[in-house]
């Protein structure tokens, strides 16, 4: 969901302010998740470089503690919880949002 949203932050209009009162609150929800999952990285990760030659730590599909990284992640990533969102009119969208657009917000979105 954040990265549907990422696009249409830069929106100057209803959607745009919907978008980021969304981000702020999945963002905020991601919290502990992101935590979690970066001390898996840290733990089971391996050191690279980036495009820039600068370096950081990922695990690859291709690791042999790929499948260890995903069994300790997959509890999480199986969680649920409530989160208030704020939903747009599709009214709203017209005219602001590509049909590709739409399609990707249709969760945030309705008649």
């Amino acid at each position: 969901m954040l990265n549907q949203l990422r696009p249409v932050l830069v929106h100057r209009d209803k959607i745009g302010y919907f978008a980021a009162r969304n981000f702020r609150v999945l963002s905020e929800c991601l919290t502990e998740y992101d935590a979690f999952r970066n001390s898996l990285i840290e733990k089971y990760g391996e050191e690279t470089k980036d495009d820039k030659g600068r370096p950081i730590i990922g695990v690859k599909v291709d690791s042999p503690n790929f499948q260890k990284f995903c069994d300790e992640l997959a509890p999480f990533n199986e969680m649920e919880h409530e989160v208030e969102l704020m939903i747009a009119k599709y009214t709203d969208a017209i005219g602001c949002l590509s049909g590709e657009e739409i399609l990707g917000l249709d969760w945030m979105l309705e008649d």
